[in-house]
């Protein structure tokens, strides 16, 4: 089973905060930090868990400072919260 990547960018300050949520569903994501000071981060989540990855997203979106607008993050994920 190979995860799926996802590149968001959060508040920088954080960035410690989500680990800690996404470390909360056993096994299921991932989170390496790319960029520390912009705030940038990979998210590898299991194979069917996309779904959990985007009711975390749109749950913690405001808490997190989730930008939606930097063209680094990836674009499906982006526009699944834009649009939900």
């Amino acid at each position: 089973m190979y995860p799926e990547k996802f590149t968001l960018r959060i508040d920088p300050s954080l960035v410690y905060f989500f680990r800690f949520i996404l470390e909360g569903y056993d096994n299921l994501f991932v989170l390496s930090t790319v960029d520390q000071r912009a705030g940038l981060v990979d998210v590898l989540a299991v194979k069917g868990s996309v779904n959990d990855l985007l009711f975390i997203l749109r749950s913690l979106k405001s808490i997190i400072g989730l930008d939606c607008m930097d063209s680094r993050c990836n674009a499906w994920i982006m526009e699944q919260l834009l649009n939900p």
